[in-house]
Formats: C-alpha cells, structure tokens, sequence
C-alpha cells in the first residue's frame, strides 16, 4: 500500500501543486492521499468568502481524508463549518467537542479497505481552544488533550485493523511523544511545525513523518503487512515546487 501524503500546504494547492500531485497519484495507482491539516488560506480566526478553493481541489484529487488544522477550526458555530464546507472527504479530530447545538463538521477517525487491507486512520489536532480557557464562555467548541484523545482511539481501532495510521496537526514533538505513548500505532503522519525531515523520525518500532510546509513537498510512504500488522519499509520525498528555498543554517 502506498500512501501520499502532505501538510501546512496553506491554500496552496494550485498548480504547479495540483499538477504534480496528478502526476504521483498516477505514478502510484490506488495510493490513499492523505493531509495533515492547515490546507486553508484563511487565518485561525478568518473566513475565506465563498469557500477554500484548495479543499475544492483536494477533493478532485481524491484526498481520503485529512486532519483539522487549527486554520481550518473556528470557536463559533456560525463559521466553522463553513470553513471546511467544500471538503467532499473526511475531515478529522477525535478531540475537537463541540458544545449544545452547534454542528461538529469533523469525524474522530475512518476506516478503510484498501486491496482487503484493513486501515484505521484518526485524527487529533493541536487545542487552539480549549475547556479552561478564559474566552471558553464565547466559544461553541473546545479540544480536548490530543495525547489523551488518541490513547482512546487506539483503543478503539487497533483490534479492527492492520494498519493503523494517526493524521495529526500537533506538532513534531508532540508527534514524537505520541509515539512513545502509544507504540501500537503503525504510521504517524503530522503537521503543524512545518518540520522538513530527510527521513522518518523512529520511536520504537512507530514511524513520524512531515513534509515541511507550504507545498514544497509531498511524502510517499510504503507500507507492507508483516505477521498481521503493516509497517513502513520506505519513505522518501518528493518535489511539487520548483521555487523551494533551502532550509536556513
């Protein structure tokens, strides 16, 4: 099974982005495209009129899914999901709450079949808001803790699949904490920090992986079933601008 997969694109996936992810996706028949959040132009407290164009274009792709980023999130109900409504695919935060009435444009994880692969894939995403918190009184919505959230979500998943896949938008040290919490997990694929890693970030037998930011790149990931569990056994990135900066010394 292959996966694609990319992050903090940041409203960017026009062409030459969309072109090339055409490309990869064609390179690659049947790979699962997935995102790692703050694929949005707006700001964490901005609106884009008349909808994102970039979730309109990850959904022609034929993204799978991809975790809320905090851009993509909004305190009050009258503009969350309004941010996310051009999404045709999952969009995923195990722990964002929404509270009375308002409407939680967001699901905690999806199952897959892929090719009689069992996947489960779960979403947390860094609290922007959270239940304490002095403004709480003017917001329809909270998150709670992420590590916490996603130890639940194991729970859940793990006995249902093969390959069990955390998107998360958290950052990559808390990435790294998330896989020392909870080793059952097979793949973490995150966000949010913008880390431009030259290969996976190993914690035990649990993979990290983030594609930098801002469209640059997007990561390939290989995945193989092994004694009833997948595990990754490649990884490498590739190229979707030609303008890439080098990384600062």
């Amino acid at each position: 099974m292959v996966i694609i997969h990319t992050n903090d694109t940041h409203g960017r996936m026009a062409p030459p982005v969309s072109d090339r992810l055409r490309e990869l996706t064609a390179e690659q028949p049947g790979a699962v495209l997935l995102d790692a959040g703050d694929a949005v132009s707006a700001g964490n407290l901005g609106l884009r009129v008349g909808g994102e164009p970039a979730l309109e274009t990850m959904s022609e792709l034929g993204y799978a899914a991809m975790c809320l980023g905090n851009r993509e999130s909004h305190p009050r109900k009258e503009i969350f999901p309004r941010k996310v409504d051009r999404a045709r695919f999952p969009i995923l935060s195990a722990n964002a709450v929404a509270k009375g009435d308002a409407p939680l444009p967001v699901r905690p994880h999806v199952l897959l079949d892929h090719d009689g692969l069992r996947v489960g894939i779960f979403g947390v995403t860094v609290p922007m808001f959270t239940k304490k918190q002095w403004s709480q009184p003017l917001c329809d919505y909270w998150f709670d803790d992420p590590l916490r959230t996603a130890r639940a979500q194991v729970d859940i998943l793990r006995p249902q699949v093969e390959l069990l896949v955390a998107l998360t938008h958290i950052g990559f040290r808390q990435d790294l904490a998330l896989a020392e919490a909870c080793p059952e997990i097979d793949l973490i694929i995150g966000g949010h920090s913008h880390t431009d890693l030259t290969e996976p970030q190993w914690v035990g037998r649990v993979p990290v992986l983030q594609a930098r930011a801002f469209g640059y790149y997007a990561g390939i990931a290989v995945v193989e079933l092994e004694a009833g569990r997948a595990r990754l056994v490649e990884w490498s990135k590739r190229a979707l601008r030609a303008d890439i900066p080098r990384p600062e010394a």
